[in-house]
């Protein structure tokens, strides 16, 4: 089977060479990268494995004009944006998941995820559709069977693949005329708020 890429990301062949959905434990969790069609389902059930309550998470690149503000020499690195939204229930994490999944999945710039305040486990969607799973609990691994991911002793991903002549190009999309950045604004109506900044 081919593996998909979301919307927010472009890559050559040869960056996915050898790559395919899998599953890689190591202590304290498991480590993973899924096919596009799969990243949604395995949210869906895996934040049914979460104990309540719930918070989820978003992590957004600054904008050009906050990075002046921050960086003082060009060397200096760049910055994400780390929001929170504490005290969700279950049906409030599949809420968020049924109404921003596909435009948080498909956004090649954001990273995002789901947690446990109760026992600190986490489901974290990062780069390249690299989904890891912070858990000493054997639980989550079903999940990515169910998805049909092998499971390996390492993991390909397309970051073993990139060279000077080989790149992914990674970017910010819009679906149905909103971005991540709307996601913000609307659920901090809900008590969504800035954690911190955080150098990339």
């Amino acid at each position: 089977m081919d593996f998909k890429l979301i919307e927010g990301v472009t890559m050559g062949e040869a960056a996915l060479k050898n790559v395919r959905s899998a599953y890689v434990p190591f202590e304290g969790g498991l480590d993973s990268i899924l096919s596009a069609e799969f990243i949604l389902p395995f949210l869906r059930d895996g934040v049914k494995l979460l104990p309540e309550p719930h918070f989820f998470f978003m992590e957004l690149p600054c904008t050009e004009d906050e990075e002046k503000e921050l960086r003082k020499q060009k060397s200096d690195p760049l910055h994400y944006k780390v929001y929170y939204l504490d005290g969700c229930t279950e049906p409030v994490s599949q809420a968020i998941i049924k109404r921003y999944g596909a435009l948080l999945v498909n956004d090649g710039l954001v990273r995002f995820g789901f947690g446990s305040n109760k026992t600190n486990e986490e489901i974290y969607v990062s780069y390249y559709q690299q989904v890891t799973v912070y858990s000493e609990n054997t639980r989550f691994e079903e999940l990515f069977i169910k998805q049909g991911a092998c499971k390996g002793k390492t993991l390909v991903t397309p970051w073993d693949n990139f060279s000077e002549d080989n790149v992914g190009i990674s970017m910010a999309v819009e679906i149905e005329g909103e971005s991540c950045e709307d996601i913000v604004s609307r659920l901090t109506k809900e008590g969504m708020y800035l954690a911190e900044m955080r150098e990339i």
